[in-house]
């Protein structure tokens, strides 16, 4: 992750669901004008999805810089639901390390796939996911939104 050798992954827990929710909100935030209202990540009720036991943070000594959250679909798929990474944090490859991670995790579970879509009114992830391998499926409405899905064979 970009020379970031004090950087640690690991499992969320209940202490950590008031810091991704900050987080995620925060991550966000920027994005809610462009949509007209809150992305759906930052509507989340984490304390629920962290007790899947599916979310993995990206950690520097105590503070939270990123959050995944990826689950099982059908056909032997992984949805990677939720990325944020911290405004100050941003630019130093935790995003690509947290989805890597995530890829090994789904890997490591017999997916055959990733899945990921984003809001068409978010260009960050637009960029990043084709440098990652992923290549656009479709673009469609779902839930209120306007997004852009998006896979990779794993």
């Amino acid at each position: 992750m970009n020379g970031q050798t004090n950087l640690i992954l690991r499992a969320a827990t209940s202490g950590d669901v008031s810091d991704i929710t900050k987080l995620v909100t925060e991550a966000f935030a920027q994005y809610t004008p462009l949509i007209g209202k809150p992305p759906a990540p930052a509507l989340y009720d984490y304390a629920e999805i962290v007790a899947r036991g599916r979310v993995t943070l990206a950690l520097a000594g105590q503070a939270m810089l990123g959050v995944i959250y990826i689950y099982p679909e059908e056909e032997g798929a992984m949805m990677l639901d939720v990325l944020a990474v911290s405004e100050a944090a941003r630019g130093r490859g935790i995003a690509t390390g947290l989805i890597r991670a995530a890829e090994d995790q789904a890997r490591a579970e017999g997916a055959r796939l990733m899945r990921v879509y984003t809001n068409v009114a978010m260009t960050g992830p637009q960029a990043l996911y084709p440098k990652l391998g992923y290549r656009e499926t479709h673009r469609g409405e779902s839930d209120g939104y306007s997004r852009i899905h998006y896979e990779k064979a794993l």
